[in-house]
């Protein structure tokens, strides 16, 4: 058996050297994209260090992504309740210029009343 093909801890040698250079190139990528990730020390096979359990990654990948959905939602909750208040607020300022409304009208036509008072009518044509 040639020294490359020897087996350490059970895996044959050339499956070693293909092993390293996938992590180089993905360490090489994750430097290229600025999203390189630490992988946590318990995502690793406690048996052959340096080799990730298959759905480790995935699985942190997808409770991440769970958690920020929740925070979303949450965010949303709030949205809705302040947009709610807001409304309600809204709600009781329309309340307050309807009367408003009504009452600078008929002040108006008092004032063009009282303007007009003493003067003949305008002929209609």
């Amino acid at each position: 058996m040639a020294d490359e093909e020897k087996a350490i801890g059970g895996i044959p040698g050339p499956m070693q050297q293909f092993a390293a250079q996938m992590r180089r190139m993905t360490a090489d990528l994750e430097k290229l994209t600025g999203v390189g990730v630490p992988i946590p020390p318990w995502v690793a096979m406690p048996s052959m260090p340096g080799v990730l359990l298959p759905g480790a990654l995935s699985a942190q990948q997808l409770k991440s992504t769970a958690t920020t959905i929740a925070a979303q939602r949450k965010s949303i909750q709030a949205l809705r309740a302040q947009l709610a208040a807001f409304d309600q607020q809204l709600g009781a300022l329309e309340g307050i210029l309807g009367p408003l409304v009504e009452w600078s009208s008929r002040w108006a036509e008092l004032e063009e009343l009282m303007m007009n008072m003493g003067r003949p009518p305008k002929p209609e044509t």
